[in-house]
């Protein structure tokens, strides 16, 4: 066996294992990048309703300003409420 004919071999098989690699990227690791890629997208419209995880954030900080004023709203009706009368002067 000759150093031509080694050469040969080592290019067949450089070759076919470019070939397996390729077959590999494209019959496997491109799909799953783009489930990956469809699956990672900002809006899924089978998770929470079709918002993104930025709409939920400010949806709950909408939520919590509300919920602030009727707190402060509640303590101010609070204070009236139980805040000592005052006594009335009579005229007599």
């Amino acid at each position: 066996m000759g150093l031509i004919e080694l050469g040969q071999y080592a290019g067949a098989l450089s070759a076919i294992a470019l070939l397996a690699g390729m077959a590999i990227k494209w019959g496997i690791v491109k799909p799953i990048k783009a489930y990956i890629d469809t699956m990672t997208y900002p809006l899924q419209p089978h998770a929470n309703g079709g918002k993104s995880l930025p709409d939920i954030a400010a949806t709950v900080n909408r939520i919590e300003s509300k919920l602030s004023e009727v707190d402060d709203r509640l303590v101010a009706v609070e204070n009236h409420v139980t805040r000592p009368t005052r006594a009335k002067k009579s005229t007599n």
